[in-house]
């Protein structure tokens, strides 16, 4: 059973639509998959629920303070294979318990200066999660840029203490588009956009490896 949070204080980041991506992926694979909202914005509440009765069904519920949150992961901990929490968009409660609950952190972020920086508020956070519990985090490029100097020039300014997610996610319509209908790039219709479902298997391999 693994606990997976997407994390930032920075909105706009990806968290949403990756935490989406990576409950339906890992439904796909024969997993038994909670995603818990923790924004009070409800995207991945309002995605998931947007599902229907589309088959693999991934359960879902919002709880934005944390204790509630902690609560109520920790009692459905048994009940699933897998759970994955989106939270954050700002430093809150939810943030702070996702924080503690999980076995790995993703850090979304784009290879922009603020969401940068942001990294540095969230490294932080870390630290003071770390004198509790020991807490493995990855930053994760999202909307990666296809051409120029920018990715690399990100990927080299993420903080000590969070390490590099081996793979990255480009700047593509079709997880914008899936994502709105509640799906994984993984289910767009003949295989739409090759390049977005190699990375997200890729980053389904390495998220729960």
């Amino acid at each position: 059973m693994s606990i997976i949070a997407l994390l930032n204080t920075k909105g706009g980041v990806g968290k949403t639509t990756t935490a989406l991506n990576l409950a339906v992926g890992r439904a796909q694979q024969g997993r038994n998959v909670l995603a818990v909202d923790g924004d009070r914005q409800g995207s991945l509440l309002t995605a998931l629920t947007n599902r229907g009765d589309r088959a693999p069904i991934v359960a879902v519920c919002q709880y934005v303070e944390g204790q509630a949150l902690r609560q109520q992961v920790l009692r459905a901990a048994d009940h699933y294979d897998d759970i994955v929490i989106d939270a954050g968009g700002r430093d809150n409660t939810a943030l702070r318990a996702a924080l503690l609950l999980a076995d790995k952190i993703v850090v979304p972020f784009l290879p922009r200066s603020f969401d940068v920086w942001a990294l540095e508020d969230m490294s932080a956070l870390l630290s003071e999660a770390r004198a509790i519990k020991d807490v493995v985090a990855y930053a994760l490029l999202t909307m990666a840029d296809s051409r120029g100097n920018d990715n690399a020039e990100a990927s080299g300014a993420v903080p000590s203490g969070v390490q590099l997610m081996p793979v990255t996610v480009g700047r593509r319509k079709a997880f914008a588009d899936a994502a709105g209908a509640g799906l994984s790039v993984l289910e767009l219709p003949g295989n739409r956009d090759a390049k977005a479902i190699a990375e997200m298997q890729a980053l389904l391999a390495a998220v729960f490896n």
